[in-house]
């Protein structure tokens, strides 16, 4: 039976495929304790490994917070005008908290049942803590959505480690992966294209050969470069200001600080 219809015609697969991020929002229009309530409610409603919710979100709302925020992440004013932001923590320092508390690493515990004394978490941990947060943030995201809200992903808040680590009291086994920053949109906002040659791959991963590297060229200047007078500007584009820019470099100076603090 087709049912290419139906889901067409499905209201949560519309909202996903609709959905842009937004980076100017309403003037003076607060974010409601309604849908603030729906959004951290979806959130936690994200699968998880084990149901260990290895993941904190802090909800940002003061304005001088965001204000700092906004320079320390890569100096973006838009997460200074946002009214709310969410940033997802990668924590397994509560879990560490947790053992302590309930006797997991006094002597007699490891005595009488033979486990391992108390060691530090290892990259499975983050690897599976990393994945706990990123799917909350994304739950929350169409939540947003669905409630009236836009928002965009801030990758950078992993930049400048030592001064958001101060910032956000972080201890520890933990990670500010992503942060979010909602609002109300200022405007209606275009879906956003996304490139799909070279992304699905049937059962093992495949390199592409020259003509698929060609296919997808053509793609990606056909969606944001469409009166490129030379083919792969989109690719030069990513390489000039991403990959070679200064604050992909701080972003790796950071990360080697946090997966330290990990």
């Amino acid at each position: 039976m087709d049912n290419t219809a139906a889901i067409q015609e499905n209201a949560t697969l519309r909202l996903i495929d609709q959905r842009s991020s937004t980076r100017r929002f309403a003037d003076g229009v607060e974010v409601s304790a309604t849908q603030r309530e729906a959004v951290l409610h979806a959130a936690t409603r994200a699968p998880s490994a084990g149901a260990m919710m290895m993941y904190s979100i802090i909800d940002v709302r003061e304005q001088a917070t965001r204000d700092r925020l906004a320079v320390l992440c890569d100096n973006q004013p838009m997460i200074a005008q946002a009214p709310w932001a969410l940033v997802f923590v990668v924590d397994y320092c509560k879990w560490i908290d947790l053992f302590e508390h309930v006797g997991c690493f006094d002597e007699d515990y490891v005595a009488r049942t033979g486990r391992q004394p108390r060691r530090t978490p290892g990259l499975g941990e983050f690897a599976i803590a990393a994945q706990d947060a990123v799917i909350a943030a994304q739950n929350a995201v169409i939540a947003a959505e669905a409630v009236g809200l836009g928002s965009c992903y801030i990758g950078d808040i992993v930049e400048n480690a030592e001064a958001v680590r101060d910032l956000l009291d972080l201890p520890e086994h933990t990670v500010p992966l992503s942060m979010l920053i909602l609002g109300v949109p200022a405007k209606e906002r275009p879906a956003t294209p996304h490139p799909t040659v070279n992304l699905v791959m049937p059962e093992r991963y495949r390199r592409a050969d020259a003509a698929t590297l060609d296919a997808q060229v053509a793609e990606m200047d056909a969606m944001f470069r469409p009166h490129a007078k030379t083919a792969g500007e989109r690719v030069l584009d990513i390489y000039e200001r991403k990959h070679t820019s200064d604050f992909m470099a701080e972003m790796g100076r950071s990360m080697e600080l946090w997966l330290k603090n990990w």
